[in-house]
């Protein structure tokens, strides 16, 4: 076939969805009737079609860049994914993150205790061995303490690096106890005692020096939000070794992405949190406000977090009742 005739016989086709395109970007393209979609998605098949052609048959001609840009421009036309709206996100937080993490909430329990667990072993380890301190407890937070009473001030002098020492681990297992999952949640768990143990530790060390008000108002302000972000994390993680432990009459491949999905939201969910807690530590952890206030600072934030977490995107016994009076086939989500 000719140039010129291959041009002739397909131009008219061409002209047409150059017309489609011009409709879709005036944003007509969603009040199209199924007919001139489905016209318009035949016409982009059609134009594939030639394109093929005229690569082999005339690839160094200008049709051959002509019908490659109009099919770059028609692509993203008909395939291009949902566009991110901020309700989507909105919704995410007010009602899907909430109901996830309390449809989680086994495993929720599961992180608490075993974090509260290496707490309180990390604690009874220092009252129970004071011979150990030296080496259960960071050589900053020992030399204030050889000092006898530490002051507010005192504190301030260290707090870079009591702070680092404190949250360190916890960035680190938000950020891996999802994937430490695989493993049968084990190194998850163990990350979680061992966050636990040296925040236990350390309290017990401090209290034994007098200064718990000016050491908790390094810790709670921030720690409030951190922590909570390390125990959902924590959570996600074992959920996905449980899957691979238990994963019922599903093939382990398939509990294992089915709970992978859920720890995802979790995980990712709560990980902006951090944004949140990292903006506290920067401007009110090291601040003059009065000790008081700094504990106060931790104890709202904590409560509006767990609030938001339990009580949000929960459903009106109304909108329950009639959602109960209509059958459905969809497996309801826990709320």
């Amino acid at each position: 076939m000719r140039l010129d005739e291959f041009v002739a016989r397909r131009q008219q086709s061409w002209r047409e969805l150059e017309e489609g395109i011009r409709r879709a970007r005036r944003g007509r393209l969603r009040g199209m009737s199924a007919q001139d979609l489905e016209r318009f998605g035949m016409l982009y098949r059609r134009a594939a079609g030639d394109l093929a052609i005229a690569a082999r048959d005339f690839p160094d001609q200008p049709v051959t860049d002509y019908l490659n840009s109009l099919l770059t421009r028609a692509h993203p036309l008909l395939f291009r994914g949902p566009s991110p709206q901020l309700s989507r996100v909105v919704r995410f937080y007010a009602v899907d993150l909430p109901r996830a993490v309390r449809a989680a909430h086994v495993y929720i329990y599961a992180s608490v205790g075993l974090f509260a667990l290496g707490a309180v072993a990390g604690w009874l380890a220092v009252i129970l061995r004071p011979d150990l301190v030296a080496t259960l407890v960071p050589p900053q937070v020992l030399d204030g303490l050889s000092q006898g009473h530490i002051g507010n001030e005192t504190l301030k002098q260290f707090a870079p690096a009591l702070a680092a020492f404190i949250i360190q681990n916890n960035i680190l297992v938000s950020l891996i106890a999802l994937v430490s999952g695989v493993a049968i949640g084990l190194p998850t768990a163990v990350l979680l005692l061992t966050n636990g143990w040296m925040l236990g530790t350390l309290g017990a060390a401090v209290h034994q020096g007098g200064i718990d008000a000016g050491f908790w108002a390094l810790i709670v302000p921030h720690g409030a939000i951190e922590i909570s972000v390390i125990l959902i994390a924590g959570a996600a993680g074992l959920m996905i070794g449980d899957s691979l432990l238990r994963p019922g009459l599903l093939r382990r491949v398939d509990s294992l992405t089915r709970a992978a999905q859920r720890a995802l939201l979790l995980a990712l969910g709560a990980a902006p949190l951090l944004v949140v807690a990292g903006l506290i530590e920067s401007f009110v952890t090291p601040s003059d406000l009065a000790v008081g206030a700094k504990l106060a600072v931790g104890a709202v934030t904590g409560v509006l977090l767990w609030s938001w977490l339990l009580l949000a995107g929960r459903t009106g016994r109304a909108a329950t009742a009639r959602r109960a009076a209509v059958p459905s086939l969809d497996v309801p989500t826990a709320a």
